[in-house]
């Protein structure tokens, strides 16, 4: 049986708190989405045994929502592409992991051998392919159910609900998807 944990969002602090310190990594200016889901994205959800283009298209959708989001949006401490808090990375491994070994397994096996142990939150930071499974994770836990054909709207909706922010909104998601889509001149879906 698999152990749900219930997103409270403490991660995501009330408006009137300070807003991020910043901490979100644009990897965009790195490298173009079509290449990200390609080589890091779709490789990470199949070493997690997940074969599903809904889900290639969430994770891709939230790492252009996360890096286009204005600071008083992110998360509060998000760090990495993702903008994951390091509260909400300690209850993904402590109330939803530690309940799955199987998956904490593989979710070990993507970070780094020392470094890991010695601050597990910088692998949100400098580790794509872990700060992907754990993005993933977010989702999954919540018993995020996607179909194959969900749309980009439908999405986005899961997104503004489910994921880590100060108030984002679906449209947030949707603006970074059609800017990025325009811009590439790509069908990302």
């Amino acid at each position: 049986m698999t152990a749900s944990l219930t997103l409270t969002h403490e991660c995501i602090t009330p408006a009137e708190q300070p807003p991020s310190l910043g901490n979100t990594i644009n990897i965009l200016a790195l490298s173009s989405p079509g290449l990200l889901r390609e080589a890091v994205i779709r490789p990470t959800l199949n070493y997690l045994g997940i074969a599903s283009r809904a889900a290639e298209n969430l994770l891709l959708g939230t790492l252009l929502a996360t890096t286009s989001l204005p600071a008083h949006k992110q998360a509060q401490g998000g760090i990495g592409p993702y903008g994951i808090c390091t509260q909400l990375h300690t209850r993904i491994w402590d109330d939803y992991l530690a309940s799955n070994p199987d998956q904490a397994s593989l979710i070990r096996g993507l970070a780094s051998q020392r470094c890991f142990l010695h601050n597990p939150h910088a692998e949100l930071g400098y580790n794509f392919a872990y700060a992907t499974a754990i993005a993933w994770l977010i989702y999954h836990q919540q018993l995020t159910e996607l179909e194959d054909d969900m749309d980009i709207d439908e999405l986005a909706l899961i997104w503004e609900t489910r994921y880590p922010h100060r108030g984002a909104l679906s449209s947030d998601f949707l603006a970074s998807w059609n800017r990025v889509r325009d811009e590439e001149s790509l069908a990302l879906v």
